[in-house]
């Protein structure tokens, strides 16, 4: 009996690696310089460091020197990359910052979240160490002491456990109904954090959050779904974006970006007119919003 009450406890401490779901990448990626890489040949070869940033996240950027510095030490012993999200990404913003700490380090961009979408996190700065096994063995949001201790173990290739899980479930991808329809993606936080560091997305987040209220009051029964990012928002900031701005419509959260993923957008805020299935109009820039309005109606009309 002890014996047995011994394996069950064991299979309930390894459950949540053994139902971890492989590692899963494209054949190819390009840094920032347009170098290939292949993530996919490094997993199960050499231990691998992956820091999701972006430029428009202001604690990735105050750990941008540390994370040049990581570099500088482990880049013989570890495979260590800044994976931008590549979400309302510019050139300009990148190669600014780029310059500014004098980064060296690789910085690799996500194709439509096919990298992000292999782990479960809510924000960044987020941080993956992947042992030389291929095993997912620690995840955090800080750059701190912690951190800097599992780096000593990943860089000496001691054996280590894996104790982080990758998602074993995804969210299923939303039918499009028959004729038109309309799916909006945007973020509960686009209009107010993005209000200094990028004023440009801040206004456009709020233009296309008119639009789509105007078009939705004027069109009660248009199939309209609309989803918020899952980064940086709970069910209360979602709740409190709809009070905010009075929605009358539906708003979903969508888990791990599914749905934007699947739709291959990669801009806050997307919005895409479909018939019958097949996408007839895609925007991204709202700045004339009467403009937009205009062509989507036309689109709406040509069902």
């Amino acid at each position: 009996m002890q014996a047995r009450n011994f394996l069950l406890v064991l299979l309930l401490l390894l459950s949540p690696w053994l139902s971890a779901t492989p590692l899963q990448f494209e054949a190819e990626y390009q840094t920032f310089e347009k170098q290939p890489v292949s993530l996919q040949a490094l997993i199960g070869k050499k231990p691998v460091y992956l820091k999701f940033w972006a430029t428009w996240c202001l604690d990735c950027r105050s750990e941008l020197p540390s994370l040049e510095q990581t570099y500088q030490k482990y880049s013989d012993k570890i495979a260590i990359f800044a994976v931008n999200l590549n979400i309302n990404e510019t050139d300009e913003a990148i190669r600014s910052l780029q310059q500014k700490h004098k980064l060296t380090i690789p910085i690799l961009m996500d194709n439509n979240g096919t990298i992000a979408g292999n782990f479960e996190f809510k924000g960044t700065s987020f941080h993956v160490l992947i042992n030389a096994q291929g095993d997912v063995i620690y995840t955090t949001y800080k750059d701190d002491a912690q951190l800097a201790e599992k780096l000593v173990q990943l860089a000496s290739n001691a054996p280590t456990v894996a104790t982080a899980s990758t998602p074993t479930n995804t969210a299923p991808i939303t039918a499009l109904p028959k004729g038109i329809a309309v799916v909006y993606f945007t973020a509960t936080w686009c209009d107010w954090y993005m209000k200094d560091i990028h004023p440009e997305m801040s206004s456009n987040c709020a233009n296309s959050l008119q639009l789509v209220d105007k078009l939705y009051r004027s069109n009660p029964k248009l199939p309209l779904t609309a989803y918020v990012t899952h980064l940086w928002t709970e069910q209360t900031d979602l709740a409190d974006y709809i009070k905010k701005f009075n929605i009358p419509y539906a708003v979903t959260t969508d888990d791990n970006n599914q749905q934007f993923r699947h739709l291959k957008a990669n801009e806050y805020p997307t919005f895409i007119v479909f018939n019958n299935g097949k996408e007839i109009g895609r925007f991204t820039q709202f700045d004339n919003a009467g403009k937009v309005q205009k062509e989507v109606e036309v689109l709406l009309k040509g069902k």
